[in-house]
């Protein structure tokens, strides 16, 4: 056995026991040495390694790590605690102005912004798909009808006006939808019979429990509208 052969053996196991390895050692003496170095090398090893395990080692461990995962668990519960507090005060304060404020004085504010808000919602090139029928199932919650359509209608659907349930129609206009909204009568707007801005303009009219409000851009003509209503609603709206 070459000197290549036997050193791969001996550092693999310094206590190799095949013959070859231990005719090699009997005929070399410093074949012998490197074995007997190595063995000692390796007995030290063991030794430092072979540390006896306290008999409690794993109860130890155990609560370790049940008093880690409580610490953990109180911090999260804290900041949770902590985010929802913070939530409820947040909810409660706007509750609170919500319930107490209004951010708009009169109808004709409250329609504009209501405008703005759902401007671009509506293409005035779609096609209506409500019929009267139908029409006349929403109005009938505001104790109201049309006899007659007054035009393309676009979309009719319940809305919040200030908070109250109400109606918001949207007919086709001449550039753009024009919105008819049917809000029972609120004391915290007041009443305003023609309101405007740079881009839109309205009108409210009255009627005993109910107003019917219209917004639509200045290419309008309001006084038709206010006709067609006039004309085609049947009241006791």
């Amino acid at each position: 056995m070459d000197d290549l052969q036997f050193r791969r053996k001996i550092f693999a196991d310094p206590h190799n026991q095949d013959a070859e390895v231990i005719l090699a050692q009997q005929k070399d003496k410093q074949k012998r040495i490197q074995a007997k170095t190595l063995q000692r090398f390796d007995e030290k090893i063991k030794s430092a390694l072979d540390v006896a395990v306290p008999d409690d080692l794993v109860d130890k461990l155990i609560l370790r790590q049940t008093m880690t995962t409580h610490r953990q668990a109180q911090r999260r519960s804290r900041i949770h605690l902590a985010c929802a507090a913070s939530v409820a005060i947040i909810a409660s304060v706007l509750v609170n102005f919500f319930m107490l404020t209004h951010a708009h004085q009169n109808l004709g504010d409250y329609a504009l912004a209501h405008a703005y808000y759902e401007e671009g919602n509506f293409d005035n090139n779609a096609e209506a798909d409500i019929s009267l029928a139908n029409l006349n199932k929403k109005m009938a919650s505001f104790k109201g009808a049309f006899s007659e359509s007054i035009g393309k209608i676009i979309s009719a659907d319940y809305c919040r006006f200030d908070g109250i349930k109400s109606l918001h129609l949207v007919y086709q206009g001449i550039t753009s939808p024009v919105s008819i909204y049917v809000v029972p009568n609120n004391d915290q707007l007041t009443f305003v019979s023609n309101f405007e801005d740079g881009k839109f303009q309205g009108e409210t009219l009255a009627y005993k429990s109910s107003n019917i409000i219209i917004v639509a851009d200045k290419n309008e003509s309001l006084k038709w509208w206010e006709k067609q209503i006039y004309d085609k609603v049947v009241v006791s709206i």
